[in-house]
């Protein structure tokens, strides 16, 4: 990685607002469902920044991130950014602000950030490139359509449309009958505010795959979350073999033990390794995607046919996630992984002349001096 100033942006969490933290205090080792299991001990989000580098921890807040920008005068930023002002829309504005100020930034740009944001969107596009996704329909408001409907094969699944890191996902997320399917959507729509993704349940294997680089992007050994079959979830539904938001979030939970990772996937013929890594790079590619991501399949049961789920362009890189697993499986170190996509940045600010004072650099000491005399 080339040597330059970094300033590394993130949303910072009070202690309060930690779960992880909340739970120290409440000393919890053990689920209340089962105490014979212990609950590994979880990072709080200010450790998994420490993990990744020294990092200036300033508040969500539009004033403080131009001044973090102003002082330092970073070479590049690495942006961790994954929301602002408590709304995810705000995601995609972080980026280009940076763009507008000339500042170079690891990771997606914009347009890719706010297009994998809006699943049917990102479906619709990677769809026309000839690319697998389950067969499905968007719903805006109250029960789908029946014309709608019509061809769709049940099982199918319910989700949030535009919301990340499944949320709105538990174990009545998949429907097997009309009126299940037009109660999870009036829920969705009606709790979550936005409209529901339906779909074809694809119920093979769930296969991730993780992606750095440019020119040529390079996919790194496949990840499996595989799922116990016939697991309860904590009001006793029985789990359809899906990543529910308690799952990923709640180490608590019954969800939470009903899956096991694995990674690398050494069961899977090489030439369908290959399939499944070339669908995702292409899709990568299709979306505008840069530096890292993780594109997520499930494996139709019969074909093995690869159909991708979504494309995560901002995916966790704490020293215990999917990603980071998919780096060691590759030979890399956790830190190599870093400073390669650290690298990525610096080469941009290095390829692209910038002058003394940029025009945007003049705007934002304006902008600074006029918020701070009150002007």
């Amino acid at each position: 990685m080339k040597r330059g100033r970094v300033l590394i942006l993130w949303n910072q969490v009070k202690a309060d607002d930690d779960v992880v933290e909340l739970w120290r205090r409440d000393n919890r080792r053990t689920p209340d469902w089962d105490p014979t299991k212990i609950v590994e001990p979880w990072d709080t989000v200010a450790e998994e920044i420490d993990l990744i580098a020294s990092c200036v921890r300033e508040a969500d807040n539009f004033d403080n991130l131009l001044q973090a920008l102003d002082r330092e005068r970073p070479d590049a930023v690495m942006n961790l950014v994954e929301w602002f002002h408590d709304d995810l829309e705000n995601e995609a504005h972080i980026p280009a602000l940076f763009e507008l100020l000339g500042i170079s930034y690891t990771g997606n740009r914009p347009l890719a950030l706010s297009l994998c944001q809006k699943k049917p969107h990102a479906k619709a596009l990677i769809a026309s490139h000839g690319l697998p996704v389950p067969r499905g329909i968007t719903v805006e408001s109250g029960a789908a359509p029946p014309d709608a409907v019509t061809g769709l094969r049940y099982p199918l699944i319910v989700k949030p449309a535009y919301d990340d890191a499944s949320g709105g996902i538990d174990a009545g997320s998949v429907v097997r009958t009309r009126a299940e399917l037009d109660a999870r959507v009036q829920m969705v729509v009606g709790d979550h505010k936005m409209p529901a993704l339906v779909e074809e349940f694809i119920e093979g294997r769930e296969i991730h795959c993780a992606i750095i680089g440019n020119d040529p992007a390079r996919p790194l050994p496949l990840y499996e979350m595989e799922f116990k079959r016939g697991s309860l979830d904590n009001e006793g539904r029985t789990l359809p073999g899906i990543i529910t938001y308690r799952a990923k979030w709640d180490p608590y939970s019954r969800d939470h033990y009903a899956m096991e990772s694995k990674c690398p996937v050494e069961d899977l013929a090489p030439e369908l390794v290959e399939k499944i890594q070339a669908v995702a790079v292409r899709a990568y590619n299709v979306l505008g995607c840069r530096d890292y991501a993780r594109v997520d399949m499930r494996l139709d049961p019969t074909t093995n046919e690869p159909f991708i789920l979504e494309i995560n362009p901002n995916p966790d890189l704490s020293d215990d996630c999917a990603y980071a697993q998919c780096v060691r499986a590759s030979g890399r170190t956790y830190s190599q992984a870093i400073q390669e996509i650290v690298g990525f940045a610096l080469d941009r600010a290095t390829t692209k002349a910038k002058p003394a004072l940029a025009p945007s650099e003049t705007l934002l000491h304006e902008y600074l001096a006029q918020r701070t005399t009150g002007r």
